[in-house]
């Protein structure tokens, strides 16, 4: 019996000696990452968001009935609460939010304040046409409630005030359809795991990518005269009026990094990311590379004391630093990353949001 057993085990140690060294990995199961993606963060930030835009609806109708400075600083505060929500929402362009057109409607920058002032000069316009393109969404409300002298027009100009209502109208309406619509796209997205250019991970990991780069490019780049020979262009700032441009970049890499590392946006929880799938394929390496650059990229915007436009007259050389990590972040997630997962980027560069 002895020998017996004695036998069995060198036969048993024979086979896990010589178990085929390539043998394929189990593979990753995408499906739970997409399904944290969708279910922890991406629809509780579009709740927020909705529940940011109906907080700025009512704080406008209660300042529209009782114009005084405190409920003007009430509306300026939901303004830049609701700006700081959507830099989440805005890196999930695809489904609903692409086929409606949300992020062109909300997040375009700068606007067109000429626009913006023929349409209350004459009391007759159609936000949703192309025309008005730029003189719409959380830019124009940045415009017409923190320029100089913007209670005193909104409490002496009728157009002024309607106009106001109208573009928080306009954003009320139009997201409460792509809330609508996710609840039911969810499980579309948590089914295509495929990396063909239509599958929805492929455009997941293609809109991560490119919202990094809109925040390199169009946040940061542009202003500071990267794509302009070094001229300095600050009509081009984000938030130039409130002043938030560099909040709303800090929060915007942010919500990348937990996107990336798969946090809750409300839980805080640390569930599936893009993280852990590197891990998965042994580029734990890569994998600390990013996060790590994530957080550099923070900590470099945070140090910043003044707005974006008062540091680019006085303090070049460490905004060219920002820009730098920013730009040296894009090979890791957008090469290294991207073909790690298989997926082709498929979108063309561009400069603007």
């Amino acid at each position: 019996m002895k020998r017996l057993v004695s036998l069995l085990l060198i036969l048993a140690f024979t086979l896990g000696c010589n178990k085929d060294p390539d043998d394929p990995k189990p593979e990753f199961n995408k499906a739970t990452l997409l399904s944290n993606i969708s279910g922890e963060i991406i629809l509780p930030s579009i709740a927020q968001f909705s529940a940011d835009l109906n907080n700025l609806s009512a704080v406008y109708s209660q300042f529209s009935t009782d114009q005084t400075q405190a409920n003007f600083v009430g509306v300026q505060e939901a303004i830049q609460t609701a700006y700081l929500t959507w830099q989440t929402v805005k890196i999930f362009d695809f489904g609903p939010i692409r086929t409606n057109g949300i992020k062109s409607a909300i997040g375009t920058y700068p606007s067109d304040t000429a626009v913006i002032a023929s349409n209350i000069a004459s009391g007759s316009y159609n936000l949703s046409s192309l025309s008005n393109a730029d003189a719409i969404g959380l830019s124009a409300l940045d415009y017409l409630f923190f320029k100089q002298g913007a209670l005193n027009e909104l409490q002496t100009n009728a157009n002024y005030l309607t106009y106001a209502g109208d573009v928080i109208a306009k954003m009320v309406a139009e997201f409460a359809v792509v809330t609508n619509q996710w609840t039911t796209y969810k499980a579309t997205f948590d089914a295509s795991k495929g990396t063909s250019s239509t599958s929805a991970f492929s455009e997941f990991v293609n809109e991560f990518n490119r919202d990094f780069e809109l925040a390199k490019n169009a946040k940061i780049g542009i202003p500071l005269g990267k794509q302009s020979l070094g001229i300095q262009l600050p009509e081009y700032i984000e938030a130039r009026y409130s002043g938030i441009s560099l909040d709303l970049l800090e929060e915007s890499i942010r919500a990348l990094q937990k996107v990336y590392n798969g946090v809750g946006f409300t839980s805080g929880v640390n569930g599936q990311g893009f993280d852990d799938y590197l891990v998965h394929l042994e580029k734990e390496q890569l994998d600390a590379t990013i996060d790590n650059g994530f957080t550099a990229i923070i900590n470099k915007t945070v140090s910043f004391t003044n707005t974006l436009e008062q540091e680019m007259a006085v303090n070049i050389p460490q905004l060219d630093v920002l820009y730098s990590l920013l730009q040296g972040h894009v090979i890791h997630i957008k090469t290294d990353m991207t073909s790690s997962f298989g997926v082709l980027i498929t979108y063309q560069d561009n400069d603007g949001d």
